[in-house]
């Protein structure tokens, strides 16, 4: 049992250099980010942790002029659909997984596949694709409007068909009354 004048085995706080610095999970939240998955993808680029026995932190001034610098966040004006679209492009080309970019852009998943589609296929080759789909669109209604006039004529037919063979059999009942 411990004495009360003893002291304790660790010190209240913490006697390094790096007194006040961040952790990975502080750094997302001052950056806005819901996980620490950005940061990662930060370390060695725009931020440099340090290790300690703590783990890894990051100096809180590098953090500050990163937010700083920092386009995105709910302050700043809202970003187009050509400028996500790019930024999406480019984390494609550098390899990035559908996660990866969710997460890093906070963009809706399903935005990300639409552009992933948009992204596989060339300019020239999506145009082509547009327009054989108009094509087959308009091709489509063509035949949906020359079905709809046959089942009309039909229709008409089978009045037409059913008048006369009234009109028979009411000659055809009149010539047996006689």
């Amino acid at each position: 049992m411990p004495t009360p004048t003893s002291d304790p085995k660790q010190p209240d706080k913490a006697t390094t250099s790096h007194a006040g610095w961040l952790t990975r999970a502080q750094v997302a939240a001052e950056l806005g980010y819901r996980s620490i998955f950005p940061v990662r993808k930060m370390e060695g680029q725009a931020l440099r942790p340090v290790r300690t026995a703590r783990g890894w932190l990051f100096d809180p001034k590098e953090v500050a002029a990163l937010k700083a610098s920092r386009p995105l966040g709910p302050t700043s004006a809202p970003v187009s659909e050509g400028r996500i679209a790019a930024r999406v492009f480019r984390l494609f080309d550098k390899g990035y997984e559908l996660r990866e970019i969710v997460e890093e852009m906070e963009i809706a998943p399903a935005l990300v596949r639409d552009l992933w589609h948009e992204w596989l296929v060339d300019l020239g080759e999506g145009e082509q694709n547009r327009q054989k789909s108009a094509q087959e669109e308009r091709r489509r209604r063509a035949e949906e409007a020359q079905l709809r006039e046959l089942e009309r004529r039909n229709e008409q037919e089978q009045k037409n068909f059913e008048t006369i063979m009234a009109a028979m059999n009411a000659t055809t009942g009149q010539s047996i009354k006689r």
